[in-house]
């Protein structure tokens, strides 16, 4: 097992888990931030831990990458955590003198994006599961705000047809939604 060479202080044993592992981690990591260089970081990060620290750390003996991914991900969340969430506003006074104040920022915060971004997965999930025709029905409802009038029109379905999508659509997804949550 690699890991355990790494703990031994095998540097071929670590240059070969670097290249077969890297490249998911830094994708684990870009998911979470958002940001190429943070999640680079992030992944350097995580290897320079476990260069150091290989000998003390209790992995699992077998999924390696799947615990990598998981250390790196709470890295990320923790890098999350310590984005300021004030931004600095400059000014400046009559007399010429900078004025500089901290003001809380208008995006949403950390722990906002992370759990929008999982309702999004989430709702792309349970919309999968519905069946294309009814899909389709409660995405032109939703989205572009058509009428059931309209969309038996468009869809050259019966109205009846349509209410019954879009009632028995709007029904699984609550229900998928729950049951995920």
């Amino acid at each position: 097992m690699l890991l355990a060479r790494v703990g031994m202080g095998d540097r071929a044993a670590f240059k070969a888990l670097y290249g077969l592992t890297a490249g998911v981690l830094l994708a684990t990591a870009a998911r979470v931030l958002q940001d190429r260089h943070a999640a680079e970081d992030v992944v350097q990060e995580v290897f320079a831990h476990l260069w150091h620290k290989a000998s003390e750390t209790t992995a699992p003996s077998t999924r390696t990458l799947a615990w990598l991914c998981v250390v790196t991900r709470n890295r990320a969340v923790d890098h999350l955590r310590k984005r300021p969430t004030e931004v600095s506003i400059h000014g400046q006074a009559d007399d010429g003198e900078e004025i500089v104040h901290d003001a809380a920022s208008e995006q949403p915060g950390v722990f906002e994006q992370l759990s929008f971004e999982q309702d999004q997965q989430r709702l792309q999930r349970c919309l999968g599961q519905l069946d294309p025709e009814p899909r389709q029905a409660v995405l032109l409802a939703y989205v572009e705000g058509l009428t059931h009038v309209e969309l038996a029109g468009r869809l050259q379905r019966p109205l009846g047809t349509i209410k019954a999508w879009t009632r028995r659509s709007l029904m699984a997804l609550k229900l998928c939604m729950g049951s995920i949550a």
